[in-house]
């Protein structure tokens, strides 16, 4: 590990650090995957560190990293974490809720599923209201990017539903999932006026058109 990786990643520890200073101990970071595709879930991710093993290398925003590295940070983070959850909320859901009521019941989840109640959530920008469960939340605007324990919940959360987009290009194989993973790529856009939209296709997403 050289020297600017070193100094990028303790500055992704900057947040976790003060709020373990706070007197936070089970610090969680929550973040989804896949609000912007035409097709297949929301997936999300929560996950508490180990702050004795924070520190993985190359440990960055999901989309930032290329797919055979995050793999391999995604094994680092689920064998030295405390703790991990993943939730996913289909596209028939998304349709009858809305996007973005979608996204908050899919991070909720992720949190509720942790085996070990967190002192405090930070996500990345949503803010999420966890007061019934007494879990303080801090949304934190490109927190992907800024906190370790957030993208570590974003690249647990994108290795899953990558997983899942894979078996859909199995089962719909006109869409090219394999490669676009749902999103509005040109040739993506092209299969869906020739083909109409499939099962886990979002009818209701803004400015999608079959």
């Amino acid at each position: 590990m050289n020297l600017p990786e070193i100094k990028r990643l303790i500055n992704m520890c900057a947040f976790e650090d003060e709020l373990f200073c706070c007197g936070f101990e089970r610090i969680a970071g929550a973040d989804e995957v896949g609000r912007g595709s035409l097709a297949g879930p929301i997936v999300a991710a929560a996950v508490i560190m180990d702050r004795k093993k924070i520190f993985i290398e190359n440990l960055n925003d999901s989309k930032k990293i290329p797919e055979k590295n995050r793999k391999k940070i995604f094994r680092k983070i689920i064998k030295s974490c405390r703790c991990w959850s993943v939730a996913k909320v289909p596209s028939s859901i998304i349709d009858r809720i809305s996007l973005g009521n979608a996204n908050r019941l899919v991070i909720k989840k992720a949190i509720n599923g942790l085996k070990m109640k967190p002192d405090i959530v930070m996500t990345d920008a949503f803010d999420i209201n966890m007061q019934k469960f007494d879990i303080p939340v801090i949304p934190i605007i490109n927190g992907d990017e800024l906190s370790s324990s957030i993208a570590a919940a974003s690249v647990i959360a994108k290795v899953f539903r990558d997983k899942i987009m894979l078996k859909m290009s199995r089962i719909y194989p006109q869409y090219d999932f394999i490669h676009n993973k749902g999103y509005g790529t040109g040739k993506h856009l092209i299969s869906i006026q020739r083909h109409g939209p499939s099962k886990i296709h979002r009818i209701s997403f803004k400015n999608f058109s079959c």
